[in-house]
Formats: structure tokens, C-alpha cells, sequence
């Protein structure tokens, strides 16, 4: 069996069994913060995206396949609780903002989504106009939001490597698509990364 067809099939059995782990954390206090219910909706978007995703030049290095696997799983280590920084009404604005931002850039990519940095084709269109990751930036919104209705020490650790992880593993994506004379056209004229103007 070729290996990026071995880096697919592991991609999906991690991601389902992530994917019934958080479910299952985040089941118990969904009444009392309904917002969390579209945190959940965009990670099991992931889930359908990664199991349909069309095959592409995989990085097989044992760095970017770590940093692929860990950039995803880390976030998903959040627990639902700590102290509540914001009222549902603000923590609701990020959370709804970060998923809007990460399905637009998924269905963007269709099955071009992957865990493991890969070159799936070269996007242009939609949310790719002002940023090169505009699914990391909804990411980020997303677990800030998450983090105001439950603030600890723990979710401020996870949230914190995942974001360092985020940004490791776009420069890491970016290794394999700068490959591409398409891609390093792209990255000439969409400057940033994570937030237009910024980074």
C-alpha cells in the first residue's frame, strides 16, 4: 500500500477517535453554553473533509506528519471547564466569527483539506484572497472563544501550543507548496499568512 495512502487511512482513524473524545467532554455542558455546539460542527466538518479528500504530493517526513497530527489534536485537548472571562453573548461573537472564517476556507478547499502538508492543488478564491491560512485564523478565533467561557491554566496551555503548532505547521505546508511555481505565485501577491496586513 503507498505511504500517503497509509498517511490518509491514519489521518481519518485519528481524527474520528478525536472527533468522539471532545463529543463526548463537551456533551454535558452544551445546554448551558449552546455556542459550543458550532465549535463541535466545525471540527466534524474536518472529519468529513479529511475522509474525502483527494490525494496530492504528501510530505512523508516524520516531522510534518507529527506536526500535522499534533497541529490538529492539540486544540481538541480543551476541557470544558475554568472561569467564565466573558458572557456567552462575546465569547459567542469569536467562537461564531473563528467557524465562519474555518468552513468558508474548508469548502474553499473541498478535498484539498488535509492533516499532513501536502500540495492538493493551489487555492486562490474566496477567504485565500487576503490570507494564505484562513482556516488557522478561523481556528484561532474559534479557541479564543472557547477560552473566554472556559479560562484555566490547562485550556491556556493547550490553546497556546496549538497555536505555536498552527504556525509551525503552516510554515511546514508551505515548504512543500513553495514547490509548486504556482504557489510561490500566489504567496507573492497574499503576503500574509494568519491576518491580512499583519502576519
Amino acid at each position: 500500500m503507498p505511504l500517503a495512502r497509509i498517511i490518509h487511512l491514519a489521518e481519518c482513524a485519528f481524527l474520528i477517535a478525536l472527533a468522539a473524545l471532545i463529543v463526548s467532554r463537551m456533551l454535558p455542558i452544551l445546554s448551558d453554553h449552546p455556542q459550543v455546539i458550532v465549535f463541535l460542527t466545525a471540527e466534524l466538518l474536518g472529519v468529513v473533509l479529511i475522509a474525502m479528500q483527494r490525494p496530492g504530493a504528501v510530505a512523508t517526513g516524520s516531522h510534518p506528519v507529527l506536526l500535522g497530527f499534533a497541529g490538529t489534536g492539540a486544540s481538541l485537548l480543551v476541557l470544558p471547564s475554568g472561569i467564565q472571562l466573558a458572557p456567552d453573548s462575546v465569547s459567542s461573537i469569536f467562537i461564531f466569527a473563528g467557524v465562519i472564517l474555518s468552513i468558508l476556507a474548508k469548502l474553499s478547499l473541498r478535498r484539498s483539506f488535509g492533516l499532513v502538508a501536502a500540495n492538493r492543488g493551489v487555492k486562490k478564491s474566496g477567504l485565500y484572497r487576503f490570507v494564505r491560512h484562513p482556516m488557522y485564523s478561523g481556528y484561532m478565533l474559534n479557541q479564543a472563544g472557547f477560552l473566554l467561557t472556559f479560562a484555566s491554566a490547562w485550556n491556556v496551555a493547550v490553546i497556546s501550543l496549538a497555536w505555536i503548532l498552527l504556525w509551525m505547521r503552516a510554515e511546514e505546508e508551505e515548504k512543500v507548496l513553495l514547490d509548486d511555481p504556482a504557489y510561490r505565485s500566489y504567496a507573492d501577491a497574499v503576503k500574509s499568512r494568519l491576518v491580512p496586513g499583519i502576519i
